[in-house]
């Protein structure tokens, strides 16, 4: 149940891009929202970043102060109503949990960060929920500060979807560093966007559209100032007006000369940037009209959370999608998982307490554990693991991908501390305990029929784990007793004891 501003229906969603930091407060009533409020700060995140991955000191303090800021106009608000993303950026720094870890200090709530196609399906998301409820194809273009997403859809469902390494921040930094204006850097500049784009012109032009759409800050900015030196009507951009505006940026010397009406100040240092891009997605793809909308990822986000608070949560879909994709073994992977919402359930207060996220990933990990068979039975483990967290899953962070595919990579084998290595510290203690609960669910299971399990007793205390299992049924399946055994010698490598007690 969310805590809120105004009611118990206010939601928030941030995006953390590599120019702007961009939240957005709403109050949601029976699938509509109404926004109560938008903030927005130009960081400029990836300017700070070096060629190693490395964030500027300044830069990371600059982005550290706003979302403390963000973080005291949503502190009211429980975790559940407030959903924070990084992109570009955020994916590319070296050592990202660490900033992460200090960010979610500064902004005071849990922060994932997202794949390019992640990205993608939620820019036409918000996007889609402005415009007409109608079967029109559309291509849907959004220019940000390190990456340019490209979807075609119809209504809200996304067909093709890609992510390119090309915004205005990082073409600015590129070629335009020490804000000089050259021509031979414009062309160079054209050059890499089309080089870029080389790759997604045959699809994209063979699937075909009938709108063209466009999403963002360079985009609204580029729009703004076409329409006040009245080269296009208001929200529209078009390719002639496109050309003009390039080629009256190219008589300038410097950046930060350029002086448009409707061009602010603080879009001026990276307004060149973006309109490179947009005249080369133009040309690539033969564009001639775009009509702007005020819809993009943050507003995604928010239709993400109302449709998760409403049962339709698109992970769930995306993982029956894998598990059918990958011919996984439904009958199993139900046994599977009712026996582990099962031992869940009596570990429920000295473990996981009222932890949604990890019910989840558990449900999650049974559905999608043995995927990796499909590859290889030896080791299938690792097989599923890395499947999981390579996929693009639409609805996941990358951290959730990382996390699920760490207790699936480990439901089986060996089972060491260090293994939990590549997630948040924060996740090690609950990953660890879901992957017990899952590893004890698969020894119950080895046989693969419908034969019923006996009542299956299980408490913990401290380092310690009981489980109680009826003296006969243990006699008549020896192998569970070995494999328990096993389990136990296993368990050790995290410091915990497993112990099994006959029932009489």
């Amino acid at each position: 149940m969310c805590c809120s501003l105004l009611s118990k229906n206010t939601i928030a969603a941030i995006d953390l891009g590599s120019n702007s930091f961009h939240m957005v407060v709403a109050e949601e009533d029976q699938g509509q929202l109404v926004i109560l409020d938008r903030l927005r700060e130009m960081v400029r995140l990836a300017q700070g970043l070096d060629s190693k991955g490395h964030l500027d000191v300044e830069v990371e303090q600059r982005a550290l102060e706003c979302l403390g800021r963000l973080g005291q106009r949503i502190r009211s608000l429980d975790a559940s109503c407030v959903s924070t993303v990084g992109t570009n950026t955020l994916r590319r720094i070296k050592n990202a949990d660490d900033f992460i870890f200090h960010a979610e200090q500064a902004l005071g709530f849990p922060i994932e960060i997202i794949s390019g196609i992640e990205e993608a399906r939620l820019i036409y998301q918000g996007v889609s929920h402005t415009l007409e409820h109608d079967q029109q194809s559309r291509l849907i273009i959004d220019i940000g500060g390190g990456s340019t997403e490209l979807i075609i859809g119809e209504a809200f469902t996304p067909r093709l979807m890609s992510s390119l390494e090309m915004g205005c921040v990082m073409m600015m930094k590129t070629f335009f560093d020490d804000g000089k204006i050259k021509a031979k850097r414009m062309q160079a500049a054209r050059v890499f966007v089309l080089q870029r784009l080389k790759d997604t012109h045959y699809s994209y032009t063979r699937m075909g559209w009938e709108d063209v759409i466009g999403s963002s800050g360079s985009i609204k900015s580029i729009a703004s100032v076409i329409y006040e030196m009245e080269l296009a009507p208001r929200d529209i951009i078009t390719r002639k007006a496109l050309t003009k505006l390039l080629a009256i940026c190219s008589e300038y010397k410097k950046v930060k000369k350029l002086d448009f009406p409707g061009l602010s100040e603080r879009r001026r240092a990276v307004f060149l940037g973006g309109l490179i891009v947009l005249c080369g997605v133009f040309e690539a793809l033969n564009i001639e009209t775009m009509q702007v909308s005020q819809g993009a990822l943050r507003e995604g986000l928010l239709y993400d959370m109302v449709g998760r608070r409403h049962n339709d949560d698109i992970r769930n879909k995306s993982i029956v999608s894998l598990a059918s994709r990958f011919h996984g073994d439904l009958q199993h992977a139900q046994r599977i998982e009712k026996t582990a919402f099962e031992l869940f359930r009596q570990l429920k207060t000295n473990w996981f307490g009222d932890q949604q996220h990890g019910a989840n990933l558990l449900r999650w990990a049974c559905q999608i554990h043995e995927i990796g068979r499909n590859i290889s039975h030896s080791s299938f483990q690792k097989h599923s693991a890395y499947i999981i967290e390579n996929a693009d899953l639409a609805g996941f962070s990358r951290q959730e991908q990382r996390r699920l595919a760490t207790i699936v990579r480990v439901h089986r084998g060996k089972f060491t501390a260090d293994i939990f290595k590549e997630t948040h510290k924060d996740m090690h203690l609950l990953i660890s305990q879901l992957s017990v609960v899952l590893r004890l669910s698969v020894i119950f299971h080895r046989s693969r029929t419908d034969s019923a399990l006996p009542d299956i007793d299980i408490s913990v205390n401290r380092h310690e784990i009981f489980l109680k299992l009826p003296d006969r049924w243990l006699n008549e399946h020896p192998l569970t007793i070995n494999d328990l055994q096993q389990e136990a010698d296993y368990l050790k490598g995290i410091d915990l004891k497993l112990k099994t007690e006959r029932m009489v």
